[in-house]
Parts: structure tokens; sequence; C-alpha cells
């Protein structure tokens, strides 16, 4: 409602207001955004992600959001494993950065 009423008396909006969206995990947020021409970037998947918000992501992705390497490391920050399997096994890039955010959040499970 209030990112509504903010759009309704002009406020801007850009694609950090998709990645606020997903970050929160409000999925229905992120959905009226980008039916109203909001933009995204790869920092809605990392916000998603880093959030544990499998389900967000999982819209994003199919929407066609992208992602990048900070996907997996803050999944792997978070300690979301399952998200974190997810985007791996949906060819997600990552590198030592993603080790090093379980490390970083003391999710060693995660290694």
């Amino acid at each position: 409602e209030v990112l509504q009423w903010a759009r309704a008396q002009g406020f801007p909006w850009n694609e950090w207001t998709c990645a606020a969206a997903a970050e929160g995990g409000h999925l229905e947020v992120l959905q009226w955004a980008r039916e109203r021409g909001c933009s995204w970037h790869p920092r809605t998947c990392e916000g998603a992600a880093q959030g544990g918000h499998l389900e967000v992501l999982q819209w994003a992705r199919a929407q066609g959001c992208p992602w990048d390497h900070f996907t997996c490391t803050a999944a792997a920050e978070g300690g979301h494993l399952e998200v974190l399997q997810w985007a791996q096994e949906g060819g997600c890039p990552w590198d030592e950065w993603t080790c090093m955010g379980a490390a970083k959040g003391g999710h060693l499970e995660v290694l």
C-alpha cells in the first residue's frame, strides 16, 4: 500500500525498488512493481537469496530476471542452503566468494 501511494504521488522508482521487495520476501509487491514497468537487475535475485526467499527467487528467474555470482554468495552468507542448491542447480554462477560468504556468516554446514 505504501508503494502504491508513493507511486500515485509521483515518487520515482528504479531497479532498487524490486531489489528491496525481493529481499523482504514481498512477492506480491515485486509482481505489482514489475506489472507496472519497474526495472530490475541481478540485485533482485541477490536480495531474494539473501533473505532466503526461494519462492521469490524462483518467480524472478521464471520472469527472466538476471542473476550473477552474488546470488549464490548472498544465499551462502545467509545460511540458506536450499536457496543455494536451487541456484546452483539452475546454473547460477558462483566462485570463491560463495565459500567466503558461508564462512563469514558462520554457516559452515553450507560449505
